[in-house]
């Protein structure tokens, strides 16, 4: 069944009211402008949202079993790294260093409207983007690449790769982080565009 203007504008507002529930609390910095452009047209709402972080965590392992992991040290800028060595410690367990890039969930009015954002998400680089259609006519867009790195670095306590290598994983992850900010702004710019001529 078709949902209403009525109906998707009350669930948006129910959205955007609702409480945030990702770690930092907040949009990040980075991509205040890209969600605020975005959900001021009334098709549109992000549902979530991260710029990209480089994070280094350690998995929690129970019976064989993953039980949640513990942060260590997160950055969504570029990592200098004598910071990161510091908050290496193997003693802590099995340690993974992890870069993720922007993921963006965005629910849509219509079909259309998905698919002028997905078209947006690819011309700027989100080529792993892709539009899911759910009960009731819910439509969401998820906005994505693949520059994703994820290594483990450490097991049962003993460190398994050289400062050396940690050096050319956190280059590595810099460049993917440069790489993602720059793919963000061109989002941004093609949403704003888009939105000119469909206005």
């Amino acid at each position: 069944m078709k949902m209403t203007p009525e109906e998707f504008r009350h669930q948006k507002c129910q959205t955007l009211q609702g409480v945030d529930l990702s770690r930092k609390g907040c949009i990040d910095d980075a991509i205040k402008l890209l969600v605020e452009v975005i959900n001021n047209r009334d098709e549109f709402v992000t549902t979530s949202s991260c710029s990209g972080r480089v994070i280094l965590f350690c998995e929690n392992i129970a019976e064989g079993h993953k039980k949640g992991c513990k942060w260590l040290f997160t950055s969504h800028d570029s990592v200098d790294i004598q910071e990161l060595i510091n908050s290496v410690d193997p003693a802590e367990g099995n340690l993974v260093f992890k870069y993720e890039p922007l993921i963006l969930h965005i629910r849509c009015f219509t079909l259309d409207h998905a698919k002028l954002l997905h078209t947006c998400a690819l011309e700027a680089g989100f080529r792993n983007s892709g539009i899911t259609l759910g009960k009731h006519g819910k439509v969401m867009l998820a906005v994505r690449s693949c520059m994703g790195l994820e290594v483990p670095i450490s097991e049962n306590g003993e460190l398994l790769v050289s400062h050396k290598y940690l050096e050319f994983l956190v280059r590595k992850a810099n460049e993917k982080v440069e790489e993602n900010q720059s793919r963000t702004e061109r989002l941004l710019t093609c949403v704003k565009n888009a939105f000119e001529v469909n206005t």
